[in-house]
Parts: structure tokens; sequence; C-alpha cells
């Protein structure tokens, strides 16, 4: 993750280069500098699903380790976003209500009322917003799901930002799900719409995607994607994924280190 500018004038003494002063007192010190890789002009946003099949000890751990990834993040440098999401209310709320008073039309599309939840912004310190991340265990929070909206909200979160960098990490355990929409539409409304969400979302490749799945085979889905099946891997996992990001970075940051060199070693 880190990328060095070797034989310098001035900068770090290149301590791995003393042998041959040593050998040949003659030859000049050298000295290094660290450059400027992409992943600190990066921008990582968590988005967590809140349906209450998550209560328990899955929203626990993932309230954990979105605490822990802002903390650890943020001492690199990287800025850390952390959402949430569900419905107001089981089975239709204010939205179902509206539909019922206008007669029922047919292909009424989504009968609830979403819950978008910011818990950490991208720009807050996480000394200020970490107690914010105890609400995800708040009675009476988790309900329905509806991951495609929640989905494109993020991604447009994201894309508003000024990072040259932009990742997006989903966390779910279940298909999009409300008893209230699915009544009413085709089976797989929700199910559909995500799909079309996530093909946006890849194809423009503005920002990149990835998800995890507890318990939940989100390759379905996701084309970077992986599935674990205890809530307990959560944590390991998320860091193993941005470790390969972020690594993916620094590959890229030799290569074009070693482009530049190579005109001056010919």
């Amino acid at each position: 993750m880190r990328a060095w500018d070797f034989d310098l004038e001035e900068g770090l003494l290149d301590a791995g280069r003393l042998a041959r002063v040593v050998v040949n007192p003659l030859q000049a010190l050298s000295y290094k500098r660290e450059r400027d890789t992409e992943f600190r002009d990066t921008v990582v946003t968590l988005l967590i699903d809140n349906s209450g099949s998550m209560r328990g000890r899955p929203i626990t751990v993932a309230a954990m380790c979105g605490d822990i990834l802002a903390r650890t993040l943020e001492r690199c440098a990287v800025k850390v976003e952390v959402l949430g999401f569900t419905t107001r209310a089981w089975k239709g709320g204010q939205s179902r209500e509206a539909w019922v008073s206008q007669g029922k039309p047919r292909n009424p599309g989504r009968l609830n009322d979403l819950r978008h939840i910011i818990y950490k912004s991208a720009d807050a310190p996480w000394r200020r917003a970490r107690r914010n991340l105890g609400l995800m265990l708040r009675e009476g929070l988790l309900k329905e799901n509806i991951d495609g909206e929640a989905l494109l909200w993020a991604y447009r979160r994201l894309v508003a930002r000024p990072e040259h960098r932009r990742i997006l990490m989903v966390i779910s355990d279940g298909a999009p799900v409300d008893d209230s929409t699915l009544s009413v539409n085709a089976g797989n409304y929700l199910e559909r719409h995500l799909r079309e969400v996530i093909r946006e979302i890849e194809s423009r490749d503005i920002v990149e995607l990835i998800a995890i799945g507890i318990g939940h085979d989100v390759t379905r889905y996701y084309r970077r994607a992986v599935t674990i099946v205890d809530a307990e891997e959560l944590g390991g996992t998320m860091m193993k994924k941005l470790a390969e990001l972020f690594d993916e970075d620094a590959m890229l940051a030799w290569a074009r280190v070693a482009a530049e060199r190579a005109p001056l070693v010919a």
C-alpha cells in the first residue's frame, strides 16, 4: 500500500543502498521519498441491511464491524460512511394507506415507506459519530428491506463525493422483501429492481461495488461478492476484501513508478 521514488538527491536516506557506498566511498548517497498513492484519496461507504432478519447477533456484529472499519480507515486517511436501510412500518405505511384511498389501482409499485439512515457521514470524525452506531441495535428499528432503492441512494451519495476512488460495500442477509409491496406486484418486483440497479452501477464503473452476504448467496446479484456462513466471519471478511482492493491499488502505483523510471534506466 506504499510506493516510493528512489535514487533522489534529497529526501529520506535510503538505508537499503548504503552497502554500495561502503563498497565504493565515491558513490553518492541515495535518498527516497514516499509517493502519494490513490488509496489516500478514497472514500468507503458501508451499506448495512437493517431488516428484521438481521436481529440479534448479525446486527450486533455489523454495528461493531462498522465501528472498527471507520476507526481503522480513518487512521489511514480514508473517509468512511456508514449507512443503514429498512422501512418505517411492517406491511406498509402511509404509502399503502394512500394506495387504498385511491381505490387500489393495479401495479402500484412500492407500498411501504423507506427508512434510510446515516449512522456516520464521510466527513464526520469517528469519535463524534461512533455513538450513532449503537442506534442500529435500537428495538423496533429493524423491519423490511427494499435493497434496490437503498443501493441507489448510497450510490448517489458516493458519486457526489470529491474523492477520486469510491468504494461501496453492501452487507445483507437476504433477498429484498416487503410483504406489502409483493402482495400486489409481481413476486420478483423488488429483486428485479435490485438487479437493474446493480447492473447500472457496475456498468458505469464510477463506484467499486462489493457485497458480503451473511448466509445469503449475494453472488447471484453482484459481480464482486462473497458469502459467509456465520456473522462472526464478517469483520475478517470485510477487512480482507478491502485489503484486496487496496493491494490492487498499490500494484497499479508500483506499475506507474516502473513505467516512469524505465526511460531513465534505458
